[in-house]
Protein backbone atom coordinates (compact mmCIF):
# COMPACT_ATOMS: atom_id res chain seq x y z
CA UNK A 1 0.00 0.00 0.00
CA UNK A 2 2.89 2.31 0.79
CA UNK A 3 4.54 1.91 -1.84
CA UNK A 4 1.09 2.33 -4.37
CA UNK A 5 0.71 5.89 -2.77
CA UNK A 6 4.14 6.57 -3.70
CA UNK A 7 4.12 5.91 -6.74
CA UNK A 8 0.43 7.52 -7.37
CA UNK A 9 2.79 10.78 -6.00
CA UNK A 10 5.47 10.15 -7.98
CA UNK A 11 2.96 9.91 -11.04
CA UNK A 12 0.90 13.37 -9.89
CA UNK A 13 4.63 15.21 -9.29
CA UNK A 14 5.80 14.31 -12.62
CA UNK A 15 2.43 15.52 -14.60
CA UNK A 16 2.48 18.95 -12.29
CA UNK A 17 6.51 19.20 -13.40
CA UNK A 18 5.17 18.83 -17.49
CA UNK A 19 2.32 21.12 -17.08
CA UNK A 20 4.20 23.41 -15.10
CA UNK A 21 7.14 23.32 -17.78
CA UNK A 22 4.89 23.67 -20.88
CA UNK A 23 3.04 26.88 -18.88
CA UNK A 24 6.85 28.18 -18.54
CA UNK A 25 7.85 27.16 -22.67
CA UNK A 26 4.72 29.01 -23.67
CA UNK A 27 5.62 32.29 -21.56
CA UNK A 28 9.11 32.05 -22.79
CA UNK A 29 8.83 31.58 -26.14
CA UNK A 30 11.33 32.76 -28.16
CA UNK A 31 8.73 33.39 -31.55
CA UNK A 32 5.36 33.45 -31.48
CA UNK A 33 4.71 31.61 -34.78
CA UNK A 34 7.48 29.18 -37.21
CA UNK A 35 6.73 30.88 -40.43
CA UNK A 36 4.25 33.24 -41.95
CA UNK A 37 2.80 33.18 -45.73
CA UNK A 38 0.98 36.64 -46.97
CA UNK A 39 -0.87 37.85 -50.11
CA UNK A 40 0.18 41.49 -50.52
CA UNK A 41 -0.93 44.27 -53.01
CA UNK A 42 -0.31 47.88 -53.32
CA UNK A 43 1.06 50.73 -55.86
CA UNK A 44 5.10 51.81 -56.63
CA UNK A 45 6.11 54.65 -58.47
CA UNK A 46 9.75 54.39 -60.28
CA UNK A 47 12.53 56.67 -61.42
CA UNK A 48 15.54 56.22 -63.29
CA UNK A 49 19.06 58.08 -61.65
CA UNK A 50 20.14 60.30 -62.78
CA UNK A 51 16.65 61.87 -63.30
CA UNK A 52 17.42 63.73 -66.39
CA UNK A 53 15.05 67.03 -66.96
CA UNK A 54 11.62 67.53 -67.09
CA UNK A 55 10.80 63.45 -65.40
CA UNK A 56 7.65 62.05 -65.90
CA UNK A 57 6.23 59.13 -62.90
CA UNK A 58 3.54 57.21 -63.14
CA UNK A 59 1.29 54.92 -60.41
CA UNK A 60 1.55 51.35 -61.17
CA UNK A 61 0.01 48.11 -59.35
CA UNK A 62 1.84 45.93 -57.83
CA UNK A 63 1.32 42.44 -56.10
CA UNK A 64 2.74 39.01 -54.57
CA UNK A 65 3.56 37.14 -52.18
CA UNK A 66 5.42 37.78 -49.05
CA UNK A 67 7.01 35.29 -46.64
CA UNK A 68 8.17 35.82 -42.95
CA UNK A 69 10.52 33.75 -40.73
CA UNK A 70 11.37 34.88 -36.99
CA UNK A 71 14.30 34.05 -35.55
CA UNK A 72 13.22 35.42 -31.87
CA UNK A 73 10.21 38.11 -31.37
CA UNK A 74 12.81 41.04 -32.04
CA UNK A 75 14.27 39.92 -35.67
CA UNK A 76 12.79 38.06 -38.95
CA UNK A 77 13.92 37.10 -42.05
CA UNK A 78 11.49 38.27 -44.90
CA UNK A 79 11.22 37.50 -48.57
CA UNK A 80 9.32 38.18 -51.36
CA UNK A 81 8.07 37.52 -54.82
CA UNK A 82 6.49 40.63 -56.40
CA UNK A 83 5.31 41.43 -60.02
CA UNK A 84 6.58 45.71 -60.65
CA UNK A 85 6.25 47.51 -63.63
CA UNK A 86 8.63 50.76 -63.54
CA UNK A 87 7.10 53.41 -66.09
CA UNK A 88 9.72 56.81 -66.38
CA UNK A 89 9.43 59.44 -68.87
CA UNK A 90 12.69 61.68 -69.13
CA UNK A 91 14.98 63.69 -71.54
CA UNK A 92 18.61 62.65 -71.85
CA UNK A 93 21.60 64.31 -74.07
CA UNK A 94 22.02 61.56 -77.46
CA UNK A 95 25.29 60.25 -77.31
CA UNK A 96 25.17 57.50 -80.39
CA UNK A 97 23.89 59.77 -82.94
CA UNK A 98 27.05 59.86 -84.53
CA UNK A 99 28.50 56.92 -84.50
CA UNK A 100 25.01 55.36 -86.08
CA UNK A 101 23.05 57.93 -87.93
CA UNK A 102 20.57 55.54 -89.25
CA UNK A 103 18.84 55.11 -86.05
CA UNK A 104 17.52 59.04 -86.12
CA UNK A 105 15.70 60.43 -88.22
CA UNK A 106 17.26 64.17 -87.93
CA UNK A 107 20.27 65.85 -85.80
CA UNK A 108 19.57 65.72 -82.51
CA UNK A 109 20.59 66.68 -79.00
CA UNK A 110 18.53 65.24 -76.93
CA UNK A 111 15.54 62.70 -76.62
CA UNK A 112 12.63 61.93 -74.47
CA UNK A 113 12.86 58.60 -73.20
CA UNK A 114 10.04 56.44 -72.43
CA UNK A 115 10.94 53.75 -70.26
CA UNK A 116 8.20 50.69 -69.53
CA UNK A 117 9.97 47.96 -67.61
CA UNK A 118 7.52 44.86 -66.65
CA UNK A 119 9.85 43.20 -63.77
CA UNK A 120 9.44 40.24 -61.00
CA UNK A 121 11.38 41.41 -58.01
CA UNK A 122 12.49 38.99 -55.08
CA UNK A 123 13.58 41.08 -52.28
CA UNK A 124 15.36 39.53 -49.44
CA UNK A 125 15.21 41.71 -45.84
CA UNK A 126 16.19 41.23 -42.20
CA UNK A 127 13.15 42.48 -40.28
CA UNK A 128 13.38 44.13 -36.37
CA UNK A 129 10.17 44.90 -34.66
CA UNK A 130 10.45 48.38 -32.69
CA UNK A 131 9.61 48.56 -28.91
CA UNK A 132 5.72 48.88 -29.48
CA UNK A 133 5.90 45.55 -31.21
CA UNK A 134 3.54 47.02 -33.88
CA UNK A 135 6.35 48.77 -35.95
CA UNK A 136 9.06 47.15 -37.44
CA UNK A 137 12.07 48.51 -39.73
CA UNK A 138 14.26 46.68 -42.65
CA UNK A 139 16.90 46.56 -44.91
CA UNK A 140 18.30 44.15 -47.64
CA UNK A 141 19.06 43.48 -51.29
CA UNK A 142 16.74 42.18 -53.91
CA UNK A 143 17.19 41.03 -57.51
CA UNK A 144 14.46 41.65 -60.80
CA UNK A 145 14.17 39.63 -63.59
CA UNK A 146 12.82 41.86 -66.18
CA UNK A 147 10.51 39.95 -68.85
CA UNK A 148 9.09 42.48 -71.07
CA UNK A 149 10.37 46.14 -71.97
CA UNK A 150 9.79 49.10 -73.96
CA UNK A 151 12.25 51.72 -74.23
CA UNK A 152 11.40 54.72 -76.77
CA UNK A 153 13.51 57.63 -77.90
CA UNK A 154 12.06 60.60 -79.46
CA UNK A 155 13.56 60.93 -83.24
CA UNK A 156 14.45 57.72 -83.90
CA UNK A 157 13.89 56.39 -87.62
CA UNK A 158 9.98 55.09 -86.49
CA UNK A 159 8.68 57.63 -84.69
CA UNK A 160 8.90 55.78 -81.33
CA UNK A 161 11.90 54.51 -81.54
CA UNK A 162 11.70 50.98 -79.96
CA UNK A 163 15.20 50.46 -78.61
CA UNK A 164 14.20 47.51 -76.34
CA UNK A 165 17.43 45.68 -77.14
CA UNK A 166 18.65 48.38 -74.76
CA UNK A 167 18.03 46.89 -71.52
CA UNK A 168 19.39 44.35 -69.24
CA UNK A 169 16.97 41.17 -68.74
CA UNK A 170 17.68 41.62 -64.81
CA UNK A 171 19.07 43.89 -62.32
CA UNK A 172 19.57 44.02 -58.45
CA UNK A 173 19.80 47.12 -55.70
CA UNK A 174 19.30 47.78 -52.32
CA UNK A 175 15.81 48.03 -50.11
CA UNK A 176 14.49 49.38 -46.57
CA UNK A 177 11.40 50.21 -45.29
CA UNK A 178 9.09 50.83 -42.80
CA UNK A 179 6.18 48.35 -41.47
CA UNK A 180 3.10 48.54 -39.35
CA UNK A 181 0.44 46.28 -37.98
CA UNK A 182 -2.72 47.48 -38.78
CA UNK A 183 -4.47 44.65 -36.87
CA UNK A 184 -3.39 40.74 -36.62
CA UNK A 185 -2.81 39.27 -39.68
CA UNK A 186 -2.96 42.94 -41.60
CA UNK A 187 0.40 44.86 -42.68
CA UNK A 188 0.74 48.24 -44.10
CA UNK A 189 4.19 48.40 -45.67
CA UNK A 190 5.94 51.66 -46.98
CA UNK A 191 9.66 50.63 -48.88
CA UNK A 192 12.29 52.16 -51.05
CA UNK A 193 14.69 50.10 -53.16
CA UNK A 194 17.63 51.73 -54.93
CA UNK A 195 19.39 49.46 -57.83
CA UNK A 196 23.19 49.22 -58.14
CA UNK A 197 23.40 47.72 -61.01
CA UNK A 198 22.52 49.57 -64.54
CA UNK A 199 19.47 48.65 -66.58
CA UNK A 200 20.30 49.50 -70.01
CA UNK A 201 23.39 47.98 -71.65
CA UNK A 202 26.66 49.69 -71.97
CA UNK A 203 26.87 51.47 -75.13
CA UNK A 204 22.93 52.51 -75.03
CA UNK A 205 21.99 55.15 -77.42
CA UNK A 206 22.24 57.97 -74.47
CA UNK A 207 25.40 56.59 -73.42
CA UNK A 208 24.32 56.84 -69.48
CA UNK A 209 24.23 54.23 -66.78
CA UNK A 210 20.24 54.57 -65.34
CA UNK A 211 19.83 52.89 -62.13
CA UNK A 212 16.18 52.53 -60.92
CA UNK A 213 14.97 53.71 -57.74
CA UNK A 214 11.41 52.87 -56.99
CA UNK A 215 9.24 53.47 -53.75
CA UNK A 216 5.86 51.73 -52.58
CA UNK A 217 3.23 51.22 -50.85
CA UNK A 218 1.86 47.48 -50.11
CA UNK A 219 -0.90 46.31 -47.87
CA UNK A 220 -0.24 42.17 -46.54
CA UNK A 221 -2.31 39.99 -45.07
CA UNK A 222 -1.40 36.90 -43.47
CA UNK A 223 -3.56 33.64 -45.39
CA UNK A 224 -1.20 31.40 -43.28
CA UNK A 225 0.70 30.85 -40.62
CA UNK A 226 2.35 27.63 -38.88
CA UNK A 227 3.11 27.06 -35.66
CA UNK A 228 0.95 30.26 -34.72
CA UNK A 229 0.68 30.02 -30.75
CA UNK A 230 -1.63 33.14 -30.80
CA UNK A 231 0.63 35.05 -28.68
CA UNK A 232 0.72 38.13 -30.37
Amino acid sequence: MLKCAIMKRIIVLGLLLLLMFECVGQLVRRVDYDAAFALQAGGDIGMLAPFGSKPGVFVQPTGGLKMTFPFTRKWFLGSEINYSRLKYNSTYPVARQRSIPALFSENLENSRGRFDLKQIQVPVYLKYMLGSNRESILFGIYGAYVFDSSVKGDGFPDGNGVVAEEVESWTAGLTVGYELRVVKHLNLMFRLSGGVKDVLKSGNVWGKKLFPVQAGVTLSFDVLRIGDCGCD
